[in-house]
């Protein structure tokens, strides 16, 4: 064979290598469906993770809002922006069904939508998974979505596998209290047609009643209120020596302002701790302000986040 043939055969290897690398490279991370058994109940979890990458990317447990809806197809979403190989485990809650736009929710989902059996699931999920299993002391992150963001505090503080904590559209202030917070502010519909002493007379009747599935309050059961209206988050992040970073957008209108503002005063107090707070100017409880997508902004900084980059959450 004539060499230049042999040298124009060898550079079209060359090239087929580059180009098929480059690809690789830029694929789209993949979304993959698991069964898992959790006190004897298959339970689906999903794994979102980039193919073409050669070193796995910081395992992210992320815990997702409130509702029955199915969120793994939101999923994908929020790591667009992220820069780095993305590997993020997702458990989907009890007796949710696929592709649910959280329109009705089933009685399976009811009786098990409780802040309890949040927080034990998402334990044993890292005790049992194969891959999250096997890693060591600290070297999984959790991340938390709303609801999410109020149970990720406790995971961390019970699970010795988490090394970061990262929340959004979370504070510190116990969600009864929140509430009120709004009521005295004026917000509707806390209120009016609500008001502050009507929500003082629920809780009473929570804390007395916290069991029920019949008696509802806000669209949810006393069941589900009992185990979220009167938890501390602040004092959990407080006992907790990890790096931690809430985000919150200043016009939140699921969570005050001031529940984040109580965490970042708390931390401005002990700079000893690796505490951040972030704030986007005029945002939603989504992070949303004007047409820009802070969910994924935040998610973005992660990345930089866990090598110790403090700028990693600057607004531009």
């Amino acid at each position: 064979m004539h060499i230049n043939s042999i040298s124009s055969r060898v550079l079209q290897i060359v090239l087929a290598f580059i180009t098929f690398f480059c690809a690789s490279a830029m694929a789209a991370p993949v979304l993959q469906e698991h069964s898992i058994k959790i006190d004897g109940k298959q339970r689906r979890y999903y794994h979102l993770s980039d193919p073409a990458a050669i070193t796995p990317g910081r395992p992210i447990l992320l815990v997702s809002g409130s509702g029955c809806d199915d969120f793994a197809v939101r999923l994908p979403m929020f790591f667009e922006r992220y820069p780095g190989a993305v590997n993020v485990y997702y458990l989907e809650k009890p007796g949710v069904a696929k592709n649910a736009d959280g329109s009705k929710c089933s009685e399976a989902f009811l009786a098990a939508d409780q802040f309890g059996k949040r927080l034990s699931d998402h334990l044993k999920f890292l005790s049992i998974e194969p891959e999250l299993k096997k890693m060591p002391a600290r070297s999984i992150a959790v991340l938390g979505f709303s609801e999410g963001g109020a149970v990720a505090p406790y995971i961390a503080r019970d699970s010795n596998k988490i090394g970061w904590l990262a929340t959004a559209g979370s504070g510190g202030l116990p969600q009864s209290e929140e509430f009120l917070i709004f009521a005295d502010r004026g917000v509707e519909p806390y209120a009016k047609p609500f008001s502050r002493d009507y929500f003082l007379q629920v809780y009473a009747e929570i804390k007395k009643d916290g069991k029920s599935l019949k008696k509802e309050f806000f669209g949810h059961p006393y069941a589900y209120w009992s185990g979220h209206l009167f938890t501390y988050p602040l004092n959990v992040y407080a006992s907790l020596n990890i790096p931690m970073v809430v985000a919150m957008g200043e016009k939140d209108e699921s969570v005050p302002i001031e529940s984040g503002h109580a965490l970042r005063d708390h931390f401005l107090k002990h700079p000893e701790k690796d505490f951040q707070f972030v704030e986007f100017p005029g945002a939603s409880h989504g992070l949303r302000y004007g047409d820009r997508n802070g969910a994924q902004e935040f998610v973005a900084g992660l990345a930089g986040w866990f090598k110790g980059d403090k700028k990693a959450f600057e607004l531009k």
